[in-house]
């Protein structure tokens, strides 16, 4: 299921297993760009670097993005547009699969979706059961016994996969477990005996994961600083993995839902957002902006362009339709969507110092009088010339993701009181993967699986 640890796993065995991530098909506003300017879901990203490989695009050929009016679909990096369910579906296992099966060159560590085996899902998913059934390729469960019902899962599991695929299904791990392990035993003996499955090992209860979270599913309030920072957490919200670089700070990170959570914030975060208009609509509907006005603001991409005067989207590219509508209006600049996507590791360049990340936008910020904060000079080791970002009074705003790990972005934080002690991006992620190996190898059958792994 969602959230039950299979991203954890992943993290873990592709270090030890020395092999490589995969991802069929992830749905997630998270994403990053690889070093060619592909966009992939950052989980993978995350898997690669921890594993001190390069991300590359087809780690996660297939990315969907919900927007709302549709889901934006992107094959090997490269965005095919907008689509609803059927015609994806329909273009994902006749046309996408043929070039999806290329890739089977190399050794993986491959990560399904949530909920193997759902009737509804059974004949189009592509993340497991395309793979089990076409390449014979092994499964283990993960099972997040926390919630409760992890054994009758795996064994409802078993059960609803045709008879051809349950000896696909070599073992289970068990998650979130609190207690001793002795206590799992009869469990563990009658799943055993009622499937093909062999238990691998469990994983204790975590209170805070090693690994960044994926999804909004699996967000966490963190940090024990006394400077209250609100993130807001509106519809859409993207890749606020970013902002677990305050995570070794002198603030406390929360995420807001409603207008009096941020009241008592020192500062309040916009995040990115895939839906720029849903998500202005949502903090209007919710009561919102009058807190705003008097709040120190950071926006970021998305929430950065909320703060300008209007949103042209003459092509429906956020919307779903053409239109445009006011920002904030706390910046003099206007945004306007292209059909051409930006998709970059990017450089700029600051008065607080060299400020590095990713961008992932279609809006072009056109600025009207309005001083730019930061100049773009480089784009997947390209060199350009882009004015971005702008800062006035208690508002700061800018499009570069995952800048807060950089050092530009530290000091632009200090303008607020906050002091970062995070290292990069890399090298926190690959802290992150290292301290997870240690986890698996503590407390899961490695020698079992590594058999499972070559007899693949």
């Amino acid at each position: 299921m969602s959230d039950s640890g299979k991203s954890f796993v992943t993290t873990g065995l592709v270090r030890i297993l020395k092999s490589k991530p995969l991802k069929i098909q992830n749905m997630s506003l998270n994403s990053i760009s690889t070093w060619d300017g592909g966009e992939i879901a950052f989980i993978q990203a995350y898997q690669a670097i921890g594993a001190n490989l390069r991300p590359e695009r087809y780690m996660n050929p297939i990315l969907l993005k919900p927007m709302g009016k549709g889901i934006e679909v992107i094959f090997m990096g490269n965005s095919l547009g907008v689509m609803d369910g059927e015609e994806y579906y329909n273009l994902a296992n006749k046309i996408l699969w043929k070039d999806i099966m290329k890739i089977f060159n190399d050794n993986f560590v491959i990560e399904a979706a949530g909920g193997l085996g759902e009737p509804n899902f059974i004949n189009k998913d592509l993340t497991a059961i395309k793979l089990m059934k076409e390449l014979k390729i092994p499964a283990i469960l993960i099972l997040d016994i926390d919630r409760g019902g992890a054994f009758s899962s795996a064994y409802g599991t078993y059960l609803m996969l045709p008879d051809y695929l349950r000896d696909n299904l070599k073992g289970f791990i068990i998650n979130k477990f609190r207690g001793e392990e002795r206590f799992l035993y009869d469990a563990i003996k009658w799943l055993e005996e009622k499937t093909n499955m062999k238990y691998l090992g469990y994983i204790p209860f975590l209170e805070e994961s090693p690994i960044m979270p994926e999804d909004s599913m699996n967000v966490y309030n963190f940090g024990e600083g006394d400077i209250e920072v609100a993130v807001i957490a509106y519809p859409y919200m993207s890749n606020f993995n970013e902002f677990y670089a305050l995570k070794r700070s002198n603030a406390h990170v929360y995420f807001a839902k409603k207008p009096k959570e941020i009241s008592k914030a020192d500062l309040v975060i916009l995040p990115g957002s895939r839906n720029t208009l849903e998500s202005l609509s949502w903090l209007s509907e919710r009561g919102f902006i009058e807190y705003l006005r008097n709040k120190n603001i950071l926006g970021i991409c998305g929430g950065f362009q909320i703060l300008g005067k209007k949103i042209f989207d003459p092509y429906g590219m956020e919307a779903g339709y053409p239109t445009e509508y006011n920002g904030l209006g706390i910046f003099n600049f206007n945004v306007y969507y292209d059909k051409k996507k930006t998709v970059a590791l990017s450089k700029a360049i600051s008065d607080f110092g060299l400020i590095e990340g990713y961008e992932i936008r279609r809006g072009v910020i056109k600025y009207e009088g309005e001083k730019p904060l930061v100049q773009i000079f480089e784009r997947n080791q390209e060199k350009v010339s882009i004015p971005d970002g702008a800062y006035k009074d208690n508002f700061l705003g800018i499009s570069i993701h995952g800048s807060l790990f950089s050092e530009g972005g530290k000091n632009l934080l200090k303008l607020f009181g906050i002091k970062i002690h995070s290292l990069s991006m890399n090298e926190e992620i690959q802290n992150q993967a290292v301290e997870t190996e240690k986890i698996l190898r503590k407390y899961v059958y490695i020698d079992e699986i590594f058999e499972i792994y070559q007899g693949s």
